[in-house]
């Protein structure tokens, strides 16, 4: 998928579904049960088990229909790993400018994790397409307000602690989209997925009152 595709998918929903765990023997059964719900971006996080052989059957099996990428990237040869094994964006914890340089040179969509203006500045001047506010919690919805004063033209996706309950106001104060992890997709789905509970949580997010006033 190229950089512009998957720009195009995640603004489609503005839900990123971050996968972290044993996903060997289930990914392809979240993942597909995530697409069918209407899911269009996925981040599988490299500290799971062998996550390159996760990512490559997920690109390999989904790639057309969802933008897949890895998650918890720290390094650029870590960037090189994931490119190889079909990721198609980058996110990051941190605001490493080589890993942002690397994974736009070549031609991934790069989102690295900022919590301050200053590195949130830092982290556009190096390339970055979005700037993941992680943890989202120590900002919350009004310091993301906040945030976007001074940086209306950046584009935010808070990550830590996005609920169903509290994903509405996340938007209405500015995200470009979210990043859902554990409230999405459980830990018990890497050992048994549920899939129709999987699909019904899914498709909560994705319901207009979730993803209120997302900035285009």
């Amino acid at each position: 998928m190229t950089h512009a595709e998957v720009i195009s998918q995640i603004e489609a929903t503005r839900v990123i579904s971050i996968l972290r765990g044993d996903l060997r023997d289930t990914g392809l059964d979240i993942a597909f049960a995530l697409a069918e719900a209407g899911i269009r971006a996925l981040e599988v996080s490299i500290v799971s088990p062998e996550y390159g052989t996760v990512i490559r059957s997920l690109a390999d099996a989904l790639g057309s229909r969802l933008a897949i990428g890895a998650g918890t990237v720290l390094t650029d040869e870590a960037c090189r790993e994931v490119a190889d094994c079909g990721a198609s964006f980058v996110v990051s914890p941190n605001c490493e400018t080589t890993v942002i340089e690397t994974t736009r040179r070549l031609g991934m969509a790069s989102f690295p994790g900022a919590l301050t203006p200053t590195e949130i500045v830092v982290a556009d001047r190096s390339g970055a397409d979005a700037i993941k506010i992680f943890p989202a919690d120590l900002v919350g919805p009004r310091g993301l307000a906040l945030l976007n004063g001074p940086f209306p033209n950046i584009r935010f996706i808070p990550t830590g602690g996005i609920t169903l309950e509290n994903c509405s106001m996340y938007s209405a104060a500015g995200a470009w989209a979210v990043g859902v992890g554990s409230e999405l997709v459980h830990t018990s789905d890497c050992r048994n997925p549920d899939i129709s509970a999987l699909m019904e949580r899914a498709r909560g997010f994705l319901a207009p009152g979730a993803r209120a006033s997302l900035n285009a």
